[in-house]
């Protein structure tokens, strides 16, 4: 299955849409195939603006915070590269394609074995993979002009820093829960760096001598749930540019980064069989103008106790349709969420005002938007399909939900 359209999609809406500029990066974002990146079964979400479960407990981020560490990490031909955390080889991927050679460690074995069969499939010769301990980096093909470290630490790694060159860049989350942000720091001197806040963001913890131990609170407490696992994108309202997690949302209790899609899979078959009897039926209601796209029962209102969507019931094939939601006033962040399996027939091409974060979990994937205690705020997603045939919408507003049905005319 030829995935070019919908990586070129992926990059314009979740990357370039959301400030990401780079050309080198978003050239290597086109040209790396993330679905070969991801567990059999995940390529259909390989291209979801969300992380997705890899196994061993990691994960693989989300394209935007991926995008936006490479962009920050400020790359250039020649580089010599160190990524601590290879996880299923995609960031390694995307440096090959920008810098001379990449150096990745993974703690993981199996991971790093995979990591680098894809990487020979593909041909990108210019990777070197080792299994190891990455808060301590890789001294023998130190200096590096760049360091990119995919796990959080309890601080900047000291063996990490020392191993940048003049002028290297480290991008490295540091913290725990809702509080890890993103650093970069620029080495300026033999012992200066200049460090700059990018954000809030979620990773798993970087486990090793010298950041957390397998015995450490970090790694072994429950971390509190949160909206999201993914990075607020620059220009959010709160808290400059990087946005911050916000507060604390009583959603759902769910595990990092989970796209669960197997919904979609038992039901398509099913779907199938009786869409050519619900295609007839609605067929003929539209031939009496009762439900023609832009009738009066064309879209239904949902009610909800924090607000409501106005939604679609009938759509027309390769035609753009709103769907729109109200967030009644509210001093918190407000999460609005719908399955996966629903965006497999219909994707959302834009959201006005755009998200101020993404996340996925549970086969759902979910927007946050930051808080406005005045007014309600008016929130427009545009959807778009080339699939026809009956979909099932679950639609979440904070801890409520409700189904909605649509049907897509060819």
């Amino acid at each position: 299955m030829d995935m070019t359209r919908i990586r070129d999609r992926m990059v314009e809406h979740h990357v370039t849409r959301r400030g990401i500029r780079d050309p080198r990066v978003t050239e290597a974002m086109r040209t790396v195939p993330r679905e070969k990146f991801v567990p059999p079964g995940s390529e259909e979400c390989a291209y979801e603006d969300a992380p997705l479960p890899i196994g061993e407990g990691q994960t693989i981020s989300q394209p935007f915070i991926v995008a936006l560490m490479l962009e920050k990490a400020n790359l250039d031909a020649g580089d010599t590269v160190l990524e601590v955390g290879t996880g299923s080889g995609y960031a390694s991927a995307l440096l090959s394609r920008i810098a001379r050679h990449v150096y990745s460690i993974e703690r993981h074995e199996g991971l790093a074995l995979q990591a680098k069969e894809r990487f020979e499939k593909l041909g990108y010769r210019n990777i070197d993979v080792r299994v190891g301990d990455g808060s301590k980096g890789w001294v023998e093909a130190a200096p590096f002009d760049a360091i990119i470290v995919s796990a959080s630490a309890p601080e900047v790694p000291t063996a990490l820093k020392e191993q940048l060159g003049f002028g290297g860049r480290l991008i490295i989350p540091v913290g725990r829960g809702q509080g890890q942000r993103l650093k970069r720091l620029t080495r300026t001197g033999d012992i200066t760096f200049e460090e700059e806040d990018l954000g809030g963001v979620l990773f798993v913890p970087l486990i090793g001598e010298d950041a957390w131990t397998a015995t450490h609170p970090m790694y072994t407490a429950t971390a509190p749930s949160l909206p999201g696992t993914v990075a607020s994108e620059p220009g959010s309202p709160h808290e400059g540019q990087g946005g911050g997690m916000g507060k604390t949302h009583t959603l759902f209790a769910l595990p990092e980064g989970v796209v669960d899609h197997s919904e979609f899979q038992r039901t398509f078959w099913a779907v199938q069989r009786t869409s050519w009897i619900v295609f007839t039926l609605l067929l003929l209601t539209c031939l009496l103008g009762l439900l023609g796209r832009g009738g009066p029962f064309s879209r239904q209102t949902l009610i909800l106790p924090e607000g409501s969507v106005d939604f679609p019931v009938i759509s027309r094939w390769n035609a753009p349709e709103d769907m729109t939601v109200t967030f009644a006033p509210s001093s918190e962040d407000r999460v609005f969420t719908i399955n996966a399996a629903f965006l497999q027939g219909f994707s959302v091409q834009g959201i006005d005002p755009p998200q101020k974060a993404t996340f996925a979990r549970d086969g759902r994937i979910g927007y946050v938007f930051p808080a406005d205690p005045a007014e309600p705020t008016q929130i427009v997603f545009r959807l778009q399909t080339q699939l026809a045939g009956p979909r099932r919408a679950t639609i979440g507003m904070g801890g409520e939900t409700r189904s909605q049905s649509t049907f897509i005319f060819p």
